[in-house]
C-alpha cells in the first residue's frame, strides 16, 4: 500500500495559495494608504486601528500562504508505504530538509497515536537492543541515531491517512503495544481556526474601546 496525496488536492492547494496572494497585494496596497494618512494626515483612533488590523491581516495571510506553499512542496515529493515486512516514509523535516526511515515490523515496540487536535500523526518506537537493526532513519543522506520516528499526516487526505494507519496496525505482529489518546477521536476533531480567532480578536479591539468611550458620555 502507497499513499501519494492527490491530484486533486494540489490544485485546491495551488488555487488557495493564489487567492492569498491577491489579498496580500490588496492588504498592503491598503496599509501603504492607511499610514500615509495617519503619520501625514489624520492621527485618529480609528486609523491607527485600521492600520494594526491591516498588518496583522497581511502577516496572517503570508503564514497562511508559507504553509500552503510547504503543503504543496509535501504533496509532491512525500509519500509513506507499507510492505509485507516493513514500513516506509519519506517527509519534510525543517529549513528543506527530508526525513525518512524504514521500520521493520518485528523490530517494532509499540505505536503511539499522536494527541493534537485535529491532526492525524502516529509515533513509531522501536525495541531497545544492544544487536545491530535492519530499521533505520535518514535526515537527508545522514543515518540518524534514535528510536522513534513521527509519521505526520501533512499533505495526505485524511481518510486515507487513518486507512494506512490501520492497515499498519493490522500488519504489526501482535506483541507490539498499540497506545491511544485519552480522546481517541482527537485526531477527528476540528484544528482551532486560527484566522476566526484573528477576526474576533480584531472585533474586541475595536468594539471594547468604542463602548468605553461611549459610557464616558453618560
Amino acid at each position: 500500500m502507497r499513499l501519494h496525496a492527490k491530484e486533486d488536492e494540489v490544485y485546491h492547494l495551488m488555487d488557495l495559495k493564489e487567492w492569498f496572494s491577491v489579498l496580500i497585494g490588496l492588504g498592503s496596497f491598503l496599509e501603504g494608504i492607511a499610514l500615509y494618512f495617519f503619520i501625514f494626515r489624520i492621527r485618529a483612533w480609528d486609523l491607527a486601528y485600521l492600520c494594526v488590523a491591516l498588518a496583522l491581516s497581511i502577516i496572517f495571510l503570508l503564514r497562511q500562504t508559507a504553509g500552503i506553499s510547504r503543503r504543496i512542496m509535501e504533496s509532491e515529493y512525500c509519500y509513506m508505504e507499507l510492505e509485507p515486512d516493513s514500513l516506509a516514509v519519506c517527509q519534510p523535516e525543517k529549513n528543506g530538509r527530508y526525513e525518512s526511515c524504514r521500520i521493520f515490523y518485528p523490530e517494532i515496540d509499540k505505536i503511539v497515536e499522536g494527541s493534537r487536535r485535529g491532526i492525524p500523526e502516529f509515533y513509531v518506537v522501536l525495541r531497545e537492543t544492544d544487536q545491530e537493526r535492519e530499521s533505520f532513519f535518514l535526515l537527508d543522506d545522514e543515518e540518524q541515531k534514535r528510536n522513534i520516528f513521527c509519521v505526520r499526516s501533512f499533505g495526505f487526505d485524511h481518510e486515507d491517512f487513518i486507512h494506512f494507519y490501520r492497515k499498519l496496525r493490522w500488519n504489526v505482529p501482535g506483541r507490539v503495544r498499540i497506545i491511544g489518546t485519552k480522546n481517541q477521536e482527537v485526531r477527528n476533531l476540528r484544528k482551532p481556526n486560527t484566522g476566526m480567532c484573528l477576526l474576533a480578536a480584531l472585533f474586541l479591539g475595536y468594539v471594547v474601546p468604542k463602548l468605553l468611550e461611549v459610557m464616558k458620555l453618560f
